[in-house]
């Protein structure tokens, strides 16, 4: 049974999430949403970590809604934004982190297009510059939303190179 002093935490955080991204949260969503953070930042609620997890996951929502513990392919995008995230205060410009996550995802740089780019970096609430030096915590969720579009690129179904099907089109 939850104490009184637990619940009023409880509720603080759910607070401090909605203030944050500007929100409001149902009940059972916050719910869930503690029980992903217990999971993948190990919350505990009447921990004095509690509230700073709870503010950098509302942080990183706000920048980026699709940040969602509940999509199939969360993991592999978790993993690609702690990649980078957990990294010792690394320093990049613009172009060595793009060098640096193709290099992470298996995927050529060429294939990307700038605007693609442009757009991952948006999205987490960046501005795009090549030379431009940006702190490797900062450009987690770039990593977490870029995962996304190897993924997709890597689904995508190959085209066919049989000589019949190319004969057809002549």
């Amino acid at each position: 049974m939850a104490t009184k002093r637990y619940l009023a935490k409880y509720r603080l955080l759910k607070e401090t999430y909605e203030g944050i991204t500007g929100k409001g949260i149902s009940d059972i969503t916050w719910y869930r949403v503690v029980a992903s953070l217990k999971q993948y930042f190990s919350l505990e609620i009447e921990s004095l970590q509690a509230k700073s997890i709870v503010e950098t996951y509302a942080g990183m929502k706000r920048k980026c809604s699709a940040f969602s513990f509940r999509t199939s392919d969360f993991s592999e995008r978790w993993q690609a934004f702690k990649h980078f995230y957990d990294a010792e205060e690394v320093q990049y410009t613009g172009q060595q982190f793009l060098v640096a996550l193709a290099d992470y995802l298996k995927i050529n740089l060429d294939d990307v297009p700038r605007s693609t780019r442009y757009y991952w970096f948006s999205q987490a609430d960046l501005s795009y510059k090549s030379l431009q030096s940006y702190q490797s915590k900062d450009l987690a969720l770039v990593a977490f939303i870029a995962t996304q579009w190897a993924i997709n690129k890597r689904s995508q179904p190959m085209k066919s190179a049989n000589i019949e099907v190319l004969a057809l089109v002549k």
